[in-house]
Formats: structure tokens, sequence, C-alpha cells
């Protein structure tokens, strides 16, 4: 699926078109991006409106007429952020063509349809605002050749999801109107994957992503403790007086060529959601569901990994903000995540996630100018690491060459911050300039940083690194190969998992992964999720299924090399498995 969603978030600080234009400045103009959805605090419909509209003009400014962008706005209050937004990007090949309120995309002879989210907020209740919004979808599917039964991806806002109008739960208006906008179907293929989500207003909003003509048609996944959705019993979603009527008609997952796309997911086990009325527990349950859910086995035949690109967390209550926050983060270690206050379909649930996922094979490659890092991205990297000078071991590269490289490239950057070669002992103007470097990485926009120290003793220096991390702040951190130098890995491994790091790049405590494979099988074992081990040096297309295999790591690193001695689109696409 050659789309990808990265997560963008601005300070609390300024007023919203600041932090919309903070928002679009990391972003970028040039990196193919198609659409934008905004998360802001909003109590009131005019709240809403006003919103909306200044964040579609700053939209308008900013990218201009000659570069259109879908912009979705959502009544969900970001937790530790003034506006959160997740912006979509286009990687692979084809013909983009925007709409008024929906793109295209054609290669090869599938289409890809992707809407805004579409809202007709004073047509009536809940029920009368939903079937207007599904009429327009109708419309905007049927003149562009699709059936119904193409769209494999559809989230639905719903403000006031667990109020009543007339007797009836609003989110049972809703689920009414979506049946009848698919009994005109054939859904032997399966349902979406979707989302059935409450915000503060902005009435029912709903976006689709819907694919015909596909040589990789998807199919649906179910949750093997969970019953279908679909399928639920008459006892699920009861209103108070009048029991349910139709069932929400979604997928518990949709597995689209690599790409695994998660809907909305609470700590429901069969169709029982009365597991604890504690945010932690639920949080701890809502990891087994899911975690059922893509295992691997679960996914299909032949499947031997999943791993997380994105996930969104809704919360009920903001008391518990904290508290999920920091449980699943140490659950999804180094996934971009982001937290939003929204209400529950059901009064007992408190958290509810989606996400999206692949069962493909994770690759960073190491580039040194933006026409490696578009080779990388060409070729199925999911993460360049920057940096200069390779014959030493690399180091921090030019803000201009960093610069270039975040107009070039959509795929997530990591800056490699090290002001020189040879050891990994720093002093103190040394750790000021590294500092100054990670600050100049979040002005721009990074998605991580790349960083170690170690004492002369080969342990890890953590006054150096705590520092570090401080200003980091935000952004995703590796530690370095420094690792590979220190005299106690399985400390250091403990040490540096308690300064709060995202991953370690490795070669198994060794000059090269072949000769440190056995150790990188141990630190993966050992960090059991806790961290992410990513392999790295010596990391080539003849031996990466095995180091897979073997050792249990699905993130390496490699410079991916072709016959020239530079990055290649072809190497890239040999590990990444495409």
């Amino acid at each position: 699926m050659p789309f990808m969603t990265r997560i963008f978030q601005a300070g609390s600080g300024g007023t919203l078109e600041d932090r919309c234009r903070s928002i679009l400045h990391k972003a970028g103009r040039n990196r193919g991006i198609l659409g934008m959805t905004f998360f802001f605090e909003a109590a009131s419909g005019e709240a809403f409106a006003e919103a909306e509209a200044t964040l579609g003009r700053i939209c308008s400014e900013y990218y201009g007429k000659d570069s259109p962008l879908l912009v979705t706005c959502i009544a969900q209050k970001p937790v530790e952020t003034g506006l959160s937004a997740e912006a979509l990007y286009y990687t692979g090949e084809g013909l983009v063509e925007f709409r008024e309120d929906y793109l295209l995309v054609r290669r090869d002879g599938e289409t890809r349809l992707i809407t805004r989210g579409i809202h007709f907020p004073d047509a009536g209740d809940t029920g009368e605002q939903a079937r207007e919004v599904f009429g327009r979808i109708g419309d905007i599917l049927g003149k562009e050749g699709f059936k119904v039964s193409d769209i494999v991806r559809q989230w639905n806002y719903i403000e006031d999801i667990t109020g009543v109008s007339g007797d009836v739960q609003n989110y049972q208006l809703f689920n009414d109107a979506r049946s009848g906008f698919y009994e005109r179907a054939d859904w032997s293929g399966g349902y979406p994957a979707a989302t059935g989500i409450g915000c503060s207003a902005g009435g029912v909003t709903v976006s689709v992503y819907a694919v015909k003509d596909s040589r990789e048609p998807g199919r649906p996944v179910d949750n093997p403790i969970q019953v279908p959705a679909h399928k639920y019993s008459e006892k699920v979603l009861l209103n108070g007086r009048q029991a349910v009527r139709t069932t929400p008609k979604f997928e518990r997952a949709r597995l689209l060529g690599d790409k695994v796309l998660v809907s909305g997911t609470a700590a429901i086990k069969g169709e029982d959601s009365s597991v604890s009325t504690d945010a932690g527990i639920q949080c701890g349950t809502l990891a087994e569901v899911l975690g059922h859910l893509t295992a691997p086995e679960n996914l299909g035949p032949g499947c031997r990994r999943f791993r997380y690109e994105a996930i969104r967390v809704y919360i009920k209550n903001e008391e518990d903000a904290a508290t999920v926050a920091k449980t699943l983060r140490s659950l999804w270690k180094g996934v971009p995540m982001h937290f939003l206050i929204a209400d529950i379909c059901r009064p007992e649930l408190l958290l509810e996630a989606e996400g999206i996922g692949s069962v493909s094979r994770f690759l960073e490659c190491c580039c040194t100018d933006s026409e490696e890092a578009t080779e990388a991205q060409a070729g199925g990297a999911g993460r360049v690491e920057l940096c200069e000078d390779l014959p030493c071991g690399g180091v921090t590269p030019r803000r201009k060459n960093l610069e270039k490289v975040l107009s070039s490239v959509s795929i997530p950057v990591n800056v490699l911050i090290r002001p020189r070669g040879g050891d990994f002992v720093f002093n103190r103007e040394e750790t000021r300039e590294m500092i100054r470097s990670i600050e100049i990485c979040k002005v721009l926009g990074v998605n991580g940083v790349v960083i170690g120290a170690l004492r002369r003793d080969g342990s890890v220096d953590m006054d150096t690194m705590r520092l570090l991390m401080d200003h980091a702040r935000g952004l995703s951190v590796t530690f370095h190969r420094a690792f590979d130098e220190c005299s106690d890995p399985f400390k250091a491994l403990e040490d540096i998992i308690s300064l709060g790091c995202d991953r370690i790049l490795t070669a198994g405590h060794a000059s090269n992964v072949n000769d440190g494979a056995d150790m990188l099988r141990e630190l993966n074992r050992r960090a059991s999720g806790r961290i992410v081990i990513m392999a790295g040096s010596g990391v080539r297309p003849s031996n990466i299924d095995a180091l897979e295999r073997l050792t249990g790591i699905t993130e390496f690193h490699s410079s991916s090399h072709g016959p020239e001695g530079r990055t290649s689109a072809a190497t890239v696409s040999a590990m990444a498995g495409r």
C-alpha cells in the first residue's frame, strides 16, 4: 500500500494559526503530502466551525493553489499538546488527482480513492446527518465507478456518541444509517476496517478509503478472542429503552497487501466489555486483545511478523491520560502514537486504539544525502538515518544537507548526532555542540535523533545521556553503535532502557552482525519488548533472512549500497522484501 501516515504535534503555546504552521513546517511542502487530519479541542459547534475555517485557510496559504490538500478537522482534545495532526503521504508512483472533497490515485490499472472527513452538522439529528453523509459518499463512489463494497477503511466520528435522541442512542442511529447505506452492496469479501468514536463537536463526520481493480484486494481479519462486531447479539449496545436494531458493520482488521488496517479496538473479550473500571487494567486487556488480533499466525499462513507503524489512542477521561500514555508507550515501544480525549461507544469502556501496521520487514537506511535518501524511499525503506563522513563512522550532517533531505522524502528521517569520529567519550563543549544539533533537528521537524555517550571505563555515560535525552524530548531516540564498545552489554542494555531510548542500534557487541548474531538474539530476548533491538553493520540481502530467523529481530539498519558504492533502490528492495 503506497501510503504512509505520520504524526505531528504542536506545543500548547501560541495561537491556533501558529500551531498549524508549526505542524505544516514539520510535515513539509514537497514530500508527497496528500492530506492532513487535525485534532483539537472544541467545546461548541461555533468553536469547531471557527477552528475548521482557520485550519483550512492556513493550509491553503501554506501549500498554495498548486498543491491541493485534503483537510479533515476532528473535535477531540489532544493529550500533551495544543494541536495534533496525522499527515497522509503517497510514497509510490502514479497519477494523483484531487477533487472537491476527495482524491484519486491511479496506477497500473488500479484506482484508490480517499475522501476528506465529510459532514453536514446542520442536517438534523445523528441519524439524519449520517444519511446525508453517506448520500454524499455514495455519490462520490458512483461518479468514480466504485462499488460501496470497495471501501476498505472507514473512520466515523459521532458527536455525543452515547447520547440519546428519540429514545435511541446516537451511535445506534449512526449504525442504522450505515447499515442502510451498506444494504446496496455485496459484502461477501468482508466489511471495511473501521473506527466509530465520539467527538465533542462537528456532528457526524465520515472519511473512507476505497480500492478498485486491485491485484491485492485484501481480506478481513477476525480476532480469535472477540466476536465480530457485525455478529453482536442484542445484549450489546443497549441504550436503556430500546435494543440494538442493526449491528456495527466492520471487521476487526483488514489485510491489504503488506499493510494491516487495525480497526478501533477496546478492552472487549468475546462481546463482553465488563472487564474493569481501572484504566490501567483496561490498557493491559486492550494490549492482550490486539496481540491476538495481530499475531502473525492469526494474520495468515506464512506470515512471520507484524509491527505497528502508527497508533491512535482515544481516552474517555482526561484524568486517565497520563496512566494510559505511560502504559501503552511502554507496551508498544518505539511506535509513533498520539492520544486524544474522546467518548467511547460503551459507558464502561475507558479507552480505544486503532492503528496501521505492516507484515513486511522494517529497514532503516544509512544515507549521506538526498539522492541516497530518495533511493532508500523508492526501494521501500521505512526510515532514513542521515549522517556524513561514513569512513570515520559518521558524524552530524550539515544543516543544508538535512534540509534538502527533508524536502526530498516523506519517510521519517533520524539524524546522527555525533560531533566527531573516534571514541564516544565527549567533553563539555562536545556535549554542548550535540545539544545545539538536537535543537536544530527539533526546529526542522525530524523524526528522531541517534545518540550515544560512554565513560572511559566502557559504561554508559548516564549524566551526558540524561542531558541529551532531556533536549531530545518529543523525538524518537536511538542509542547508536557506541553500544558495541560498552564493557558490559547486558548492564548497558538495562541502563539504556532506563533512559527511555526507543531502540539500540547494534551488531551484537561485535564488528558485524554475522559475528554478533548469537548476542543479538540474547539482547532481543532480554529486551522483551521494552526497547527495540535494531541489527546493523554488515546487513545484506544475502544474510538478512537468516538473521531474522535466528535472532527474532525485525528492524534492520543498512547502507544498502549497490555496485557503485551508494544506496541503491534495488538493494533496499531486496532487503525490505518487496
